[in-house]
């Protein structure tokens, strides 16, 4: 077998002596016929391996030392930061004890490299081959989970991005170490619930987590919406219609042509950040239930009155607790606190100013806004949600979001007719007062009622007079 093109680039001017292997996901996606994501080497005396390496290709070296035991150098090309060759420490004395660390037979597999760019054999030792023919995650050994509890999320991670399964007694090892999660940090936690939430059918997992006990370790949250009953809108308890919520999210994402003419356009929005909090959102939009849950007064008609407020501010606790980006929080409690604003402006009785308000408020975000409340009301599918009920909302939504990319963003996004310079030559003091008089202008554009400049410093002066004849009326 020869030595990768991708790795080859790096060693043109030959190995250096000594056993320098091929391990881990580089030898599993060569074995799928694929390109190699990563290019994962170990040897003995890695730290100097790396640096020649990189004094040879003038690459930058990184240096992740922050595990005695394991220490990893990172060799980047300068001109291609994606190209990067991760060199580690051998673990034990053999390549076989290093291999026996490792987390799962399809990454407990090497390739010997030689200097003459060729490879030798494949030591396989735990048969990581044949759990690829038959597309199996199974651990090396018991003590996988116990020397890093991570592996049980990347057990996961692995099974969804390679739609493997995940053999029998390795779930019964998860499930008994999953207490173990709480040792492990938030950040790799979310690094790895955030490459799951990556795949395709990601709901499908988070209900297999859920099931083995190990989503409600790093959700606690969830435990309340368990068993909370719901009115007759739902079929389900707080949870389980949670559930069905992410999982509509899901179908929805898998064929964005509902949208028309404008699917292309919310692809374009729906970048991995949105997609994986957007599904994260359908999972906990309900979240405020639980601790708002009561009944109208005289009857046994369940409410939960306040639950979108309720829910954003766990939220806040929630993305703080996971080390959230100020950027992925605020998209993540947004969309938990706007969550049933989409139901209320699908009424015919709601005012066009009220839309138009919301939009300028959440601007993009109101796309995957409206599209939570589609998997929403998709997935409440009680005795008083009828089929007429559902299909107006969804063709609502689905026009509400080509009407946003078409005619609403354009309008949010025009310049202001005139600006605050404008309003202090006509007398006005800079302050609170005039910005105020700025936000009703704005809205006034928004709403069609001002098309030119004129129009505009009539309306401001009509505006200013009011408030002036306003401001004498009190004085008398």
């Amino acid at each position: 077998m020869l030595m990768p093109v991708s790795l080859r680039r790096w060693f043109e001017n030959g190995l250096p002596e000594g056993d320098v292997y091929l391990v881990g996901g580089t030898v599993r996606d060569l074995l799928m016929n694929a390109d190699p994501k990563d290019l994962d080497l170990v040897c003995r005396d890695a730290k100097k391996l790396a640096m020649s390496v990189a004094r040879l290709k003038n690459a930058a070296l990184v240096m992740m030392e922050k595990k005695p035991e394991e220490p990893c150098y990172r060799v980047v090309d300068r001109d291609d930061p994606g190209n990067f060759l991760d060199i580690t420490e051998m673990r034990g004395e053999t390549i076989g004890e290093d291999l026996g660390q490792r987390d799962f037979t399809i990454n407990a597999m090497a390739i010997s490299l030689y200097a003459d760019g060729t490879t030798g054999d494949l030591l396989d030792p735990f048969d990581g081959k044949r759990d690829i023919q038959q597309n199996v995650i199974r651990m090396v050994s018991k003590e996988a989970f116990v020397s890093d509890p991570l592996r049980i999320l990347r057990a996961f991670r692995f099974a969804a991005a390679l739609t493997f399964t995940i053999e029998g007694q390795t779930l019964k090892a998860m499930q008994a170490n999953a207490p173990l999660l709480k040792q492990v940090s938030v950040e790799r936690i979310m690094a790895e619930l955030q490459a799951i939430l990556l795949t395709a059918d990601s709901s499908r997992w988070f209900r297999q987590m859920d099931g083995m006990g190990i989503l409600e370790i790093i959700l606690p949250e969830i435990l309340l919406m368990k068993g909370c009953q719901q009115n007759w809108y739902h079929h389900k308890d707080v949870w389980e219609h949670s559930l069905l919520v992410m999982e509509q999210v899901e179908v929805i994402l898998s064929d964005l042509s509902c949208f028309g003419n404008v699917s292309g356009r919310v692809a374009d929005l729906l970048d991995e950040e949105k997609t994986v909090f957007l599904k994260l959102a359908g999972l906990l939009h309900d979240v405020g239930k639980p601790s708002t849950g009561g009944t109208t007064p005289g009857t046994s008609r369940i409410i939960f009155y306040g639950h979108d407020k309720a829910g954003a501010e766990i939220m806040k606790a929630v993305a703080a607790r996971l080390k959230l980006s100020s950027r992925a929080g605020d998209f993540l409690v947004g969309l938990v606190a706007e969550h049933l604003r989409p139901l209320a402006l699908s009424s015919p009785k709601a005012k066009p100013a009220a839309r138009m308000r919301w939009f300028r408020k959440l601007k993009d975000n109101a796309v995957p806004a409206l599209i939570l409340s589609i998997a929403d009301v998709m997935s409440s599918l009680g005795p008083e949600s009828g089929d007429d009920y559902r299909e107006h909302f969804v063709a609502w939504a689905t026009e509400s979001i080509a009407e946003y990319f078409v005619s609403i963003k354009p309008v949010l996004e025009s310049p202001l007719l005139i600006n605050g310079n404008d309003l202090i030559r006509m007398g006005m003091q800079p302050g609170i007062v005039l910005g105020r008089m700025l936000y009703r202008l704005r809205f006034a554009q928004d709403l069609g009622k001002i098309n030119s400049r004129g129009e505009a410093l009539k309306l401001a002066g009509d505006m200013i007079t009011r408030q002036a004849e306003k401001k004498g009326r009190q004085i008398e």
